[in-house]
């Protein structure tokens, strides 16, 4: 198995906690996990595949917290990760910029505390879309984030930034305060 390139098991209902053995594929490409009825945590075991580039396993029942590996620099070809629509908890790594390559970043749908952190220069070059929404953030947005928009001079390539920054229907501040987000939730 460890020659395997991509794993499809999306839409199956399958139960039951995500096997640790898939941070041995070291050739992975892809896995999709989504729509099923996955629960128990994110391996950190993932941190080791190292040709992953696709990794989805939106719309399960995973709990705990995000792990930094996912975002380490070891997974340099990563272009896509879509934990949304599950029952993750705990801040979003402080290393979530490192993602060389990362185009997309769907965390919306869970139960993420905390503020979104800082983004270093350098980091997030390529993402396009940043969305968290339905969470329960809290906080300014660093101006850090705003400047990888695609509105900005210099500017990156961040065009979709979704978050909870609609103030509530019966007034008061919103849960986030966000100068550059494309829609509030």
């Amino acid at each position: 198995l460890t020659r395997v390139a991509t794993f499809w098991a999306s839409f199956n209902q399958i139960s039951g906690e995500i096997p640790t053995q898939f941070g041995k594929l070291l050739n992975i490409e892809e896995l999709e996990l989504q729509y099923n009825r996955l629960t128990g945590t994110l391996p950190s075991e993932f941190g080791n595949m190292e040709s992953i580039e696709f990794l989805s396993t939106e719309f399960n029942g995973i709990t705990g917290p995000i792990p930094p590996q996912l975002f380490s620099v070891n997974l340099a070809a990563m272009r896509i990760l879509y934990l949304n629509n599950n029952e993750l908890t705990g801040p979003v790594p402080e290393n979530y910029g490192t993602s060389p390559r990362l185009k997309d970043l769907w965390l919306n749908d869970n139960q993420l505390t905390g503020t979104l952190p800082i983004i270093a220069e350098g980091e997030f070059l390529f993402l396009e879309e940043l969305l968290v929404q339905n969470n329960d953030l809290t906080g300014v947005v660093d101006e850090s984030v705003c400047l990888i928009r695609n509105n900005t001079i210099p500017g990156g390539n961040l065009g979709v930034f979704h978050a909870d920054c609609q103030p509530p229907e019966g007034g008061g501040a919103p849960q986030i305060q966000c100068s550059c987000c494309t829609a509030c939730f």
